[in-house]
Parts: C-alpha cells; sequence; structure tokens
C-alpha cells in the first residue's frame, strides 16, 4: 500500500485537497442542509470519478475496482446525506 502511494503520489495529494475543499464547503453551508446534499452528491460524483479516473490511467481497472469506488461513495454520500436530515 506504502508503494502505491509512492506511486502515485500527485494524485493523492489532489484527491486530499479536493475532498478537504468539499469539507471546508459543506461546513459553510451549515444551516443550508440543502446546499449540504448538493455538496455530498458532487462530493461523491468526484470521489467516484477520481477513481475511475486513476485506475484506467495506470492500466488497472476493471469491475471489482469500479464497483468497489461505487460503493464507497455511495455509502459515505447516504451517511452524509442522512446526518443532513
Amino acid at each position: 500500500m506504502i508503494a502505491e502511494f509512492k506511486n502515485h503520489k500527485i494524485a493523492y495529494i489532489i484527491l486530499l485537497i479536493i475532498l478537504f475543499v468539499f469539507v471546508l464547503t459543506f461546513l459553510h453551508f451549515w444551516p443550508d442542509k440543502s446546499k449540504q446534499r448538493i455538496v455530498v452528491i458532487a462530493m461523491s460524483l468526484f470521489y467516484f470519478a477520481w477513481g475511475v479516473v486513476v485506475h484506467t490511467k495506470s492500466k488497472y481497472i476493471n469491475s471489482k475496482v469500479i464497483f468497489e469506488y461505487l460503493a464507497v461513495s455511495l455509502l459515505s454520500g447516504s451517511i452524509l446525506i442522512l446526518l443532513t436530515f
């Protein structure tokens, strides 16, 4: 796993920065739950797309990888949307 981080350092740095921006945006819209839900949906879509693009570029893409990113993005997005009710 450490080797994976070393090989794709820039991709993971971009992911962390953008997820951090999404977290700040989510907290910025704190009283407005509908805007928070939009941020959560955008964050989930970004995470899924990021995973597919990075694995496509590294030539290590298969249906298991796609379903893993889809499952994680749906699970985390669902939990955050449930927290906004």
